[in-house]
């Protein structure tokens, strides 16, 4: 069974931003990110909205829905920046994680063919899954021609 986690979720990022804007950020931990989306959310109602649609908007009813239209905007820029943002860190850490299993030069472990995960082949066993694997000496492998003529 594979379990799928939330954490960095892009569609989540996104809706959470549609919901109050700075609140995908919030998600993601992108802490000044979130406070410079409210901000500028102030920012804009303070400037571009009316006093006559605050006061409809704070006693229930909305006139005139284009008056709106700019703290609806910034919502919608703050949700698809979490998005894109999520997004991204989404496909670095999966292309990290790729890098990271099995081996990947000559210095690193080999990856266990149970679980994937690197193992020390000094052991015997893998320490993660605990899988065992038949030890071949190294001296054995370099020079084959000499073991065999030996064994005759």
């Amino acid at each position: 069974m594979v379990q799928s986690s939330l954490r960095n979720n892009p569609l989540v990022a996104a809706l959470l931003g549609m919901v109050v804007t700075g609140l995908g950020h919030l998600y993601l931990r992108r802490w000044l990110r979130a406070v410079g989306w409210l901000g500028v959310t102030i920012v804009t109602s303070v400037l571009f909205i009316p006093e006559s649609t605050i006061s409809a908007i704070n006693s229930g009813t909305l006139g005139d829905p284009i008056s709106i239209l700019p703290i609806v905007l910034i919502s919608a820029a703050s949700a698809l920046d979490a998005y894109l943002i999520a997004k991204s860190k989404l496909q670095t850490d999966g292309a990290r994680a790729a890098n990271t299993v099995g081996p990947t030069g000559d210095d690193e472990s080999p990856a266990c063919p149970a679980c994937g995960k690197p193992f020390d082949p000094e052991l015997g066993f893998c320490h993660w899954c605990t899988t065992e694997f038949e030890v071949v000496n190294v001296t054995e492998l370099e020079r084959p021609d000499e073991n065999h003529s030996n064994r005759r």
